[in-house]
């Protein structure tokens, strides 16, 4: 009599498949043997990974066990008929004889038909050039190869290559590579949709012109950055992302289609750089600038007469801004109080705004903050959901005394305060002076030091009270200190927010 089968037999195919990806190689092996059926799970996989760091192979020993691996595998797919999706290689590649190697494991590799094939060294010395060339004529023939991933290469491309590809996405990641080998290699794929250049280094400038080119995204991390020009009429959302303080311009010819752009850590000198590089892109309607710099005067301005969101984040030096967006329907904003002399949207009132404000204070929030917040505030008054998060220290004696607040704003629905080090016994104060100053919301957060307190105003006037403990105390008789003075806090809460 057969023994019988162990449970984990008659787990489906595609969930051993997951299993054996996330085990290291050598369990993954002796998985594979446990049973005739993981055995088959093994070889029928759809992806396939050769991976020398998580090898006890190294060297030499580590491309003879990979072709002798790959000859088995590609030997019993040839038979059962498998069909294998993904194709991933990383090898330490120091010189011309190991990058040799690595090539004749790709050429063994692209008789199947992969769709991905992700290619990494994991060499130190990654910026080390090799003659790339008869690698790109290998990556050409497959006709089905969809996704190319060259991670840390030294990519060198003398000539003009023979021969065009299918390619659908290529990404670049730390990998040096020169302006004649880029401009060379950008040429062979005239199908190419999507391009991801990260944190490459070793050219000058970055010419892209790919007729059908729809998502591009450029990290470039640098003394200085490359200038881009950018000719891709089919473009929709392009990423560009570079050193603070490093020179390099951006350029859109014939971007009729783009629509979302998001420049993160780039300095904008001028008040009118930003609109310099909108004002080419005429049907831009999602604009995102996260953690630039105004180091001339402080100011920016946007004028775009199509531009429907908008997002600006931990932009460093702003003191002052003009936004004329006749149709902006979102708004999010993340950094200190500014002045925004101008700003126009759309005339059905803003239908979702975000705004995340910190005073810039260490010690304490000053009660004029709050004034200058209800003055801030004031620009938005037709948005129809207003979410506010402010970051505010201490508890300022003004805010005891409710008749020392500013005027009430009746549009702010969601509230989130974060107030680290506010003692206990100033929570219910706190919150029944933001509920002065901001009568019509909806929820209410408070999150400090020991605590985070939710508080929904429900529409019959009742209110739904809850809070979570966040002390990290190891002293157990202080954490029920603080635990207990937390719900008598919360009775107060309570009673304040019913007056």
């Amino acid at each position: 009599m057969e023994p019988p089968s162990p449970p984990s037999s008659f787990l489906p195919e595609p969930l051993i498949h997951k299993i054996l990806a996330h085990l290291p190689p050598k369990d993954a092996i002796r998985a594979s043997a446990s049973s005739k059926t993981w055995r088959s799970a093994w070889l029928s996989s759809p992806i396939l990974s050769i991976d020398e760091t998580k090898l006890p192979f190294k060297a030499t020993h580590f491309f003879d066990y990979a072709h002798r691996s790959l000859a088995l595998w590609l030997e019993r797919c040839n038979h059962r008929g498998f069909n294998v999706h993904k194709f991933s290689l990383c090898a330490n590649i120091t010189d011309d004889q190991s990058f040799s190697r690595f090539v004749q494991l790709v050429s063994m590799a692209i008789k199947r038909d992969f769709k991905v094939i992700e290619l990494q060294s994991c060499s130190d010395e990654f910026w080390v050039l090799f003659n790339s060339t008869p690698l790109w004529l290998l990556l050409f023939e497959p006709k089905l190869l969809d996704v190319l991933s060259l991670k840390s290469f030294g990519i060198l491309i003398a000539g003009s290559l023979v021969g065009v590809s299918s390619l659908k996405k290529l990404i670049l990641s730390c990998s040096c590579i020169d302006d004649n080998s880029l401009k060379n290699l950008l040429s062979c794929f005239p199908l190419l949709e999507n391009l991801v250049l990260d944190y490459c280094f070793g050219f000058s400038e970055l010419h892209i012109s790919c007729p059908k080119l729809r998502t591009l995204e450029v990290k470039y991390y640098g003394i200085s950055a490359p200038n881009v020009v950018i000719k891709a009429e089919k473009l929709e959302s392009f990423v560009y992302i570079r050193a603070l303080n490093s020179p390099g311009v951006v350029r859109f010819l014939n971007c009729r289609l783009l629509t979302s752009l998001r420049i993160e850590r780039a300095d904008f000198g001028q008040p009118d750089a930003i609109d310099d590089y909108i004002k080419q892109i005429p049907l831009l309607e999602n604009l995102a600038l996260l953690d630039c710099g105004l180091t001339g005067t402080g100011s920016f301005v946007i004028s775009h007469s199509n531009l429907k969101s908008l997002r600006i984040q931990s932009c460093w030096g702003l003191l002052k801004a003009e936004i004329n967006t006749p149709n902006l329907c979102c708004f999010r904003y993340c950094g200190i109080i500014f002045q925004l002399s101008t700003f126009r949207y759309s005339s059905s009132g803003l239908v979702k705004a975000e705004i995340e404000l910190a005073t810039g204070s260490i010690e304490r929030t000053e009660w004029f903050w709050f004034v200058e917040l209800r003055n801030f505030l004031e620009i938005f008054s037709k948005c129809n959901a207003l979410k506010l998060h402010c970051y505010i220290h201490g508890f300022t004696e003004e805010l005891r005394d409710y008749n020392l607040l500013p005027d009430p704003f009746y549009e702010a629905k969601h509230l989130t305060i974060t107030n680290r080090k506010l003692p206990i016994a100033d929570y219910a104060r706190l919150v029944g002076a933001m509920m002065k100053l901001f009568p019509c919301v909806e929820t209410l957060v408070l999150k400090t030091e020991c605590a985070k307190i939710f508080i929904e105003f429900n529409e019959d006037g009742s209110l739904s009270l809850k809070f979570e403990e966040i002390s990290n105390m190891c002293d157990s008789d202080e954490y029920d200190r603080i635990f207990e003075s937390i719900i008598v806090v919360m009775d107060d809460i309570e009673k304040v927010s019913q007056v």
